[in-house]
This record gives structure tokens, sequence and C-alpha cells, in this order.
């Protein structure tokens, strides 16, 4: 690691502790006790429980019906796809989560102070700049999906004739009175327990339709064990459901017990590639090359895809408070008016007056902005791909590499991670380019 001059350190959180015996390591850190780190604008009040329900329900969104179509392009091969995007997705969490303590007795509060400590300055711009297009980008989306899915499930009744963009200010109201009084991550726990549940009976579905629906085929669509041309489109697809690490450091920051942080991201992951697997090797297996994007309108119609529809449209909505957490946290910290920490009445009128004017801009590209949804893929592709694979691989080297010695095999990998990363970027954007004028 680089020796950071005395104006970076200036910038950074004042250490508690001789910089001398600054030999911790991430697990040194969390096996001590939080109260050993500089953790005044953290209050840990959440489980390890309580943050397996939020990485689920933030990584398990909308991409899970894409991914039969990702196997139309890739193959069979997607299900290795989908596994190696599960390890980069886990391992770059959680050396995200080793930066914040890579100095002894500090935890830095986000993922912008991280790229401030390995970059300086303007890394931190950089980084704070990628990372609120990338969530505010989605959250967009979400929205934008959800008064799509709501209009259509109330078609042919007199609500159903208010049109999509009335449904997407709807739904915008209603995520902006959840954040607008949420404190923290804690407080939108049960969000995230009803975020993953609807995903669970999403997932139930389409395995039950599809599983159901090979019977009633007089012939098997054709597929392909791998397509080593489109294996590069196939496998930018699968990584970009993995994405979500922007939201860890406030996740981590939630629990109670952080030296939990490691065990409890591996079995969210595990959990997430497991319902992955399963959607993508049904809905590919049954309907093969033939299959659609999403995959619900492959199914065979009915009350059951209806239903489907409800989940992730509720799912969409529930996911919107948790991720804008990211945002609104930081921005608040840059204030000074932590909503979180403070107790102060003229500091929780700022915040949420602060929280309603972020949400008033939301909801002027979500519902007045008619082209922004497809602007949002270009600026997701270039952000998402930098913010949730290359950055974090930058950040550990450029912090650790002085405290430990990284084995050539580590090396290889953090490499092949980056590959990918600029791949996402490659084929991510020039795709997004390429829906933009369709």
């Amino acid at each position: 690691m680089h020796a950071i001059d005395s104006q970076q350190q200036s910038l950074l959180p004042r250490q508690q502790g001789s910089s001398e015996s600054n030999q911790n390591t991430y697990g040194a850190i969390q096996d001590s006790s939080p109260d050993e780190t500089n953790d005044t604008q953290v209050r840990r009040c959440g489980s390890s429980v309580e943050a397996f329900f939020h990485i689920v329900c933030i990584t398990a969104g909308t991409g899970i019906l894409q991914l039969p179509y990702t196997f139309k392009a890739g193959g069979w091969a997607g299900v290795l796809y989908i596994v190696l995007a599960a390890a980069v997705a886990a391992y770059n969490g959680d050396i995200l989560i080793k930066c914040l303590y890579y100095k002894q007795g500090v935890r830095l509060r986000s993922y912008s102070e991280v790229a401030e400590a390995a970059f300086g300055r303007h890394g931190q711009r950089v980084v704070r700049l990628l990372k609120d297009i990338n969530v505010l980008g989605v959250v967009v989306i979400y929205i934008v999906l959800a008064g799509v899915n709501i209009n259509s499930l109330l078609a042919g009744t007199a609500a159903g004739s208010f049109g999509a963009q009335f449904w997407s200010a709807v739904s915008t109201l209603l995520v902006w009175i959840v954040i607008v009084f949420a404190r923290e991550v804690h407080d939108v726990f049960v969000l995230s327990v009803f975020g993953t549940m609807t995903t669970v009976v999403m997932v139930i579905i389409i395995i039950w339709l599809g599983v159901s629906d090979i019977e009633f085929a007089h012939a098997r669509p054709p597929t392909k064990l791998v397509d080593l041309k489109m294996a590069p489109i196939s496998l930018a697809s699968i990584c970009f459901s993995f994405g979500g690490n922007l939201n860890w450091p406030d996740v981590e920051a939630s629990m109670k017990s952080p030296k939990l942080w490691s065990r409890t991201l591996s079995l969210a992951t595990v959990f997430v590639t497991f319902i992955y697997v399963c959607v993508a090797v049904v809905g590919y297996g049954v309907y093969g090359d033939l299959v659609k994007s999403p995959v619900l309108l492959s199914l065979p119609p009915g009350i059951a895809v209806v239903i489907a529809n409800v989940m992730i449209t509720a799912h969409v909505l529930l996911a919107c408070p948790i991720m804008l957490t990211a945002v609104f946290i930081e921005a608040e910290d840059d204030l000074r008016i932590s909503l979180a920490a403070s107790e102060s009445i003229q500091a929780r009128l700022y915040c949420k007056l602060l929280r309603t004017l972020l949400m008033s801009i939301v909801a002027f590209f979500a519902v007045l902005v008619a082209d922004f949804s497809k602007v949002i893929p270009i600026l997701g592709a270039i952000a998402a791909s930098m913010v949730v694979f290359v950055i974090p691989v930058a950040c550990y080297i450029r912090l650790f590499r002085t405290q430990r010695a990284f084995s050539k095999w580590e090396y290889a990998w953090c490499g092949m991670t980056i590959c990918i990363g600029f791949t996402c970027l490659i084929i991510g954007t020039s795709q997004a380019i390429t829906d933009l004028y369709k």
C-alpha cells in the first residue's frame, strides 16, 4: 500500500491508537468488540438474521426473471457463470467491508470513504457519483416497473384507466412514506423479510408452472451446452444480477455482531445462487431457446402468473427503501444531520426534508421523463460495473498491500474480477446504447 500523505490523513476519521501498531486485518477487528472502533455514527441494533434478509432482498431483484434468457445466449454453461458471479460478488462484498477496518481502531463509514482512503479526494468523488447514479437509477427503474405492472394488473378495471404514470407516482409516494420515517437499515427489516418472501413465492410459482408445462409440450425446444461467442454477454448479464454491495457498509453497520458479516454474506449469497439456478434451469430446460424475457411471458397464463407479477411488483417496491438508505445516510452524514444518531427535532426535520427532496427528484424522472428509463441502463452499466466489480478490488489491494502478502493466486483472482468488471462495462454499455435506438 502506498504511504498516505498528511493531506489524505486529514480527510479520514481520527485514529484511536498508535499508528505504529497498525497491523490489523479485518478478522482482528471483527473479533474485537465494535466499541473498540470509531463507531460513533453507528447504531448496532440488528442481528445477522436481519442482515441476511437485507442482502437477499437487495440482491434477488428483477434480474432473476432474465436468467433463463441469459442461458439462451450462453447455453447450459450459464450454471457455471452463476456460480462464478456469486463467488465474485461474495468476495467483493467481503473485501469491501474489510476495507472499512483497514486502520486499527477506526471504522470508515461508507464506500466513498474507502475510495478516499485508497485514492484520495478525487477517488471519493468519482465513487460517490457512480454509486449514487447506480442506486438512484435502479430505484427509478423499479418505480417505473411497478407502475407498469400495477397498471397491467388492473387492466379492464376503472383503476386501470389511470395509466402507468399515475401508478408510478403512487409507487413513489409509498416508498416516500417508508423512507421519510425510517431512521436506518434496522427500521426497514420487516420490508426485507416480506421482500424475500415475495421472491420465494415467485420462484416457487415459476418452478411449479414450468415443470407442469413439460407434460403439455409436444417436442422439447432446442438447447445448447455452451456458446463461446455469447459467453461474455451471458456472464455480464448474470453478474449484474448479483449487484448490491453498495449497500453492504450500511447493512454491516447495523449488525450487533459485525464479526458475523462474512458468514452472513456467504449464506445469503448461497441462498440467492440456489434460487437463481433453480429458476434458470427450469426456465431454460422447459422452454429452451424459445424462452422469453422475462420468463413469466413463457409460462402458461393464469392466476398463478398474475400472483407472480404481484410478487415481483411488491418486491421492487419493498427493496427501494432499503437501497435508498445508502444514499440518504451518506448525504445526512455529510450535512451532519444524521437521522439515526440525532435526537434533535430540528435535525430530524432537516433529514425528512432532505429525503423528501431526493424522492421528488426520483419521482420527476420516474413519472415525468418518459425516455429516461432508456438512458438509465447506460448509466447503470457504467456505474454498476465499476463500483460492484472493479473498485472494491482496486481499493483492497491499495489499502492492504503493505499490511499483508498477497499470493499469486489472490492476485490472479483479483485480476479476473477486474476483467469481469470491464467485460460487464463494455457489453452492458454497448447493449444499453443499442436498446436506446430500438
